[in-house]
């Protein structure tokens, strides 16, 4: 298991852990100037930080401790983790809210509205107080699925959020193109800004007709045809939507861990 499974999950999935959303925990001042904070001022807070990144890794005796500080921001106040559709699924029966707000990402980068970005609970009603996200709505379980179900059709990537961990308030549903913590993790590759799922994509290769979709789907490079069939390799993230686009439904997800 992962060491937030260890931590926060009692030895299972750690966001499948009702205890994780639960509003008790999100119940104190700092988490919500947190959260209030992190939507607030998401562009400016973005530039800045990379400004500081970039200048503080450039003097050799600062260097280490800027990644030590930006491994510890995105591991005590806003860890990511990539899931599956099923497990996304999941996390949207266990909160008492479930809201879709559009995408601070697509804010950000083009000025888009896009309504896929999936927040709970003590986060939905932080969000809501702010100008401009205050379009949020809520959802039933039935219509979060279909949300999902329609964004992994696009090719998009389920993720879960931390605000201050374990506290789990949303879930994003994006592609590396779109999605600034992305940005950042290709960026700062020395960082842990979003774990890998706890599945690994596996392929019938007797079955694999080779069409090399899954090849061309896949944000990872994780995926080689050789010798006319697919092959997934160790950049896998775990991610599955490469289940989506294969024509022959020969590719499923297995457990990393014994």
């Amino acid at each position: 298991m992962c060491e937030f499974c260890v931590q926060h999950g009692a030895g299972k999935k750690w966001y499948l852990t009702a205890k994780n959303y639960a509003d008790e925990l999100a119940d104190s001042e700092e988490r919500k100037k947190f959260i209030h904070d992190f939507f607030k001022s998401y562009e400016r807070n973005y530039r800045k930080n990379v400004r500081m990144t970039d200048i503080a890794r450039k003097v050799p005796f600062v260097k280490e401790y800027a990644e030590k500080k930006i491994n510890n921001y995105f591991s005590q106040k806003h860890a990511g983790q990539v899931v599956s559709l099923e497990d996304a699924i999941s996390i949207c029966s266990i909160p008492g809210r479930v809201s879709v707000v559009d995408c601070p990402c697509q804010k950000y980068l083009s000025g888009k509205e896009e309504k896929k970005c999936i927040l709970f609970g003590t986060t939905a009603d932080i969000v809501e107080s702010l100008p401009e996200f205050s379009n949020i709505y809520d959802m039933g379980f039935e219509d979060a699925v279909e949300l999902l179900k329609a964004t992994e059709k696009e090719a998009k990537i389920h993720t879960v959020w931390t605000f201050m961990s374990p506290y789990i308030g949303a879930i994003c549903n994006c592609n590396q193109r779109g999605c600034l913590l992305f940005h950042l993790k290709n960026k700062y590759q020395f960082a842990e800004i979003v774990h890998r799922g706890h599945e690994t994509a596996v392929i019938d290769k007797e079955m694999c007709t080779g069409c090399g979709n899954c090849q061309i789907i896949c944000q990872f490079d994780a995926v080689a045809i050789v010798d006319g069939k697919a092959e997934i390799n160790s950049n896998c993230q775990g991610c599955g939507v490469c289940r989506s686009f294969c024509r022959v439904e020969v590719i499923n997800l297995v457990s990393r861990y014994p």
